[in-house]
């Protein structure tokens, strides 16, 4: 074989790897793309079928799923832990699960962060009135648990 004979057929091994493994990676893309497709994506066909939904347990998810997005309260299922999230949503619709679960953010993200790989956060997020933190100072504790001179020599520096 002469030089140019084996430069060309180098040249054409280089094209046939690059062409196949381009096939290659857009298929994996293709068909990962259609794995990752949520079974529901519209609250509204949730609702129309009648399908049970699940949510955090003693939060004020459930009155927002009835008041707000009006699910009859017979269709809601109450779950207190990811493992309980995963049981209902694998089960499906059809087998005593759920079609969706509805929960605050936090809740969602840490489900996710433990069955990432089955599962996704979709639709659209409701806002609602959100939470509220207290914090306690000090002075404002002990003026309830300690006489007012008391707190009155600790507020103003009298010992």
């Amino acid at each position: 074989m002469n030089n140019w004979t084996r430069f060309v057929l180098i040249i054409w091994i280089f094209v046939v790897l690059i062409i196949s493994q381009s096939y290659t990676a857009s298929l994996a893309s293709i068909l990962t793309v259609k794995r990752l497709q949520p079974t529901f994506v519209d609250v509204k066909e949730i609702r129309k079928n009648g399908y049970f939904v699940g949510h955090q347990k003693d939060s004020f998810v459930k009155d927002f799923l009835v008041k707000q997005l009006n699910f009859n309260d017979t269709m809601l299922r109450e779950y207190s832990t990811p493992e309980e999230y995963h049981d209902a949503l694998s089960r499906g619709t059809h087998n005593g699960g759920v079609a969706a679960i509805f929960a605050e953010i936090p809740y969602i993200k840490l489900f996710l962060a433990k069955y990432c790989s089955k599962f996704q956060m979709v639709g659209p997020t409701y806002k609602t009135d959100g939470f509220g933190f207290v914090s306690l100072t000090l002075p404002v504790c002990l003026s309830h648990a300690i006489p007012q001179h008391i707190v009155k020599a600790y507020l103003f520096g009298r010992r």
